[in-house]
């Protein structure tokens, strides 16, 4: 009998560990999915500050409802499309190459979502070619590593704009097949009119925007794969210049006009029909993505959007 002790107890151990189950880590929020929307370079006074919100009947009323709106968000360094776009996907402000033509030097989200999870997808989806250098860095340690997935422009860096409506069509086929977990998507209509000094075009582009950004709202509340588990944050990466510092045609100083911009914010964890007036800035975007999605966002100056949150 006493031989057979140490046999028994090893059986008893193995079919111990054979039925033992590791408890599933607990995530600490419900959303699984981050899509941030630009409205590229429409200026605060004919979107959010305009009180009718007559260019923005969607984001004004349905989506406004649906969680937060932050009346005092401002981009605080360069305001232009390569440095605002790299802002609010780095936590920092650094004067990027405007033209495409420079890889940031430090990684952005897209980078450190997909080295901590190698299994799920992230994109950078935008009617501008420029931003494909978002996906990646010139610090050696990141560089030509954990790239998120581009479809920019005609066909990638280099081949020019295209529509916003296309942009849209393949936003959409993108969530329909693949369901990446973090998107970054540029709509380029209403700074690309703007330069063209063309003000009623100005306008009515702001409001085909809002009625795309509407579709991507509407595709993520229907849609199996992002109901009720999917946070949208949509701003601009710039304003323009006020009719004081030289009118809406263009940006690129430190004017009211191009540092203050629209912002919204709605998720499972956020507030509902919430206006916000403390202050936050553009770099305070990529810290609340990374706090969401539960990845380490290293050498971030932005601040956790904690006043977004319902806990």
């Amino acid at each position: 009998m006493k031989k057979l002790l140490p046999i028994i107890g090893l059986a008893l151990i193995c079919l111990y560990y054979s039925c033992y189950k590791a408890p599933i880590p607990t995530k600490k929020y419900k959303t699984e999915k981050v899509i941030v929307i630009v409205m590229d370079g429409a200026r605060y006074s004919e979107t959010w500050g305009d009180v009718a919100k007559t260019y923005i009947p969607n984001l004004g009323t349905t989506i406004a409802n649906s969680g937060c709106v932050n009346s005092n968000f401002y981009n605080n360094g360069p305001t232009y499309t390569s440095p605002g776009h790299l802002a609010m996907i780095s936590g920092q402000y650094y004067n990027l190459n405007n033209a495409g033509n420079e890889l940031p030097p430090f990684p952005t989200i897209f980078q450190y979502f997909n080295e901590a999870y190698p299994l799920k997808s992230s994109w950078i989806i935008s009617s501008k070619d420029k931003l494909e250098v978002l996906t990646n860095t010139s610090d050696s340690t990141y560089n030509n590593l954990y790239l998120a997935n581009t479809d920019c422009g005609n066909n990638g860096l280099g081949t020019g704009y295209r529509k916003d409506s296309i942009t849209l069509y393949k936003a959409l086929t993108i969530f329909q097949n693949s369901a990446p977990e973090l998107t970054l998507i540029n709509f380029r209509e209403p700074d690309f009119t703007g330069h063209g000094n063309d003000w009623p075009g100005y306008l009515n582009e702001i409001n085909k925007v809002d009625s795309l950004i509407n579709e991507v709202f509407v595709f993520v509340n229907s849609n199996p794969n992002y109901k009720d588990k999917t946070t949208l944050f949509i701003t601009n990466d710039h304003g323009r210049h006020d009719d004081r510092n030289g009118g809406f045609n263009n940006h690129g100083d430190s004017c009211i006009g191009c540092k203050q911009l629209m912002f919204f914010a709605i998720g499972p964890d956020f507030r509902k029909n919430t206006l916000l007036s403390s202050p936050n800035e553009l770099i305070d975007i990529a810290p609340t993505v990374a706090e969401l999605l539960e990845f380490d966002l290293p050498n971030s100056n932005g601040n956790v959007m904690t006043n977004l949150f319902e806990n």
